[in-house]
């Protein structure tokens, strides 16, 4: 598999995240985009639900941190600490556990499973357009049945981190829209 590919989505990744426009990602970062979750939700940072998406990030972020060995994250860093975080396969896989904490974040109804409305709530969050976020709700929809389960969405993430596929829809999972 190349590396291109993942430079790529992680760069992207590394503009979505970089809000404030300092050239960096920090854990504020992180922090911004937790908060348009729980902003996009209405929920208290109390709550279980928003607890678990912000650990999960916190964990991520740990070992982003770890990976750079604590040195600024500009582009070209960022990208090496994700992708040495997204291919640790030595315990818990933090870039995954994000992928299940945002699963249920959005599975509002909590049946296992998120439904269209559900996820249009999500990407209205993030700020992407609804044309796109239908066709990507389409798109990791892989059964077709009208909703996506926590192995559509769950696979959708490992894609992005590990496939080649630069439009893969599964980048959203970690903010990019």
């Amino acid at each position: 598999m190349s590396t291109e590919p993942k430079q790529d989505q992680f760069g992207d990744l590394f503009d979505a995240l970089d809000t404030d426009g300092d050239k960096t990602v920090t854990w504020a970062d992180y922090q911004r985009l937790v908060d348009r979750y729980l902003s996009g939700y209405g929920l208290a940072a109390s709550e279980p639900r928003a607890q678990a998406v912000r650990e999960a990030y916190e964990s991520l972020w740990q070992k982003l941190a770890q990976a750079s060995q604590d040195e600024p994250l500009d582009r070209d860093r960022f990208v090496a600490a994700m992708h040495s975080a997204s291919e640790d396969r030595s315990r818990s896989n933090a870039a995954e556990a994000v992928a299940e904490a945002v699963f249920d974040l959005l599975d509002e109804a909590r049946d296992g499973r998120i439904s269209q409305a559900e996820f249009l709530v999500y990407t209205n969050a993030l700020g992407a357009r609804e044309e796109e976020a239908r066709k990507r709700f389409a798109h990791v929809d892989t059964d077709g049945d009208g909703y996506i389960s926590r192995e559509e969405f769950v696979l959708s993430a490992r894609q992005f981190l590990f496939g080649d596929d630069l439009d893969s829809p599964g980048g959203f999972v970690f903010g990019v829209v």
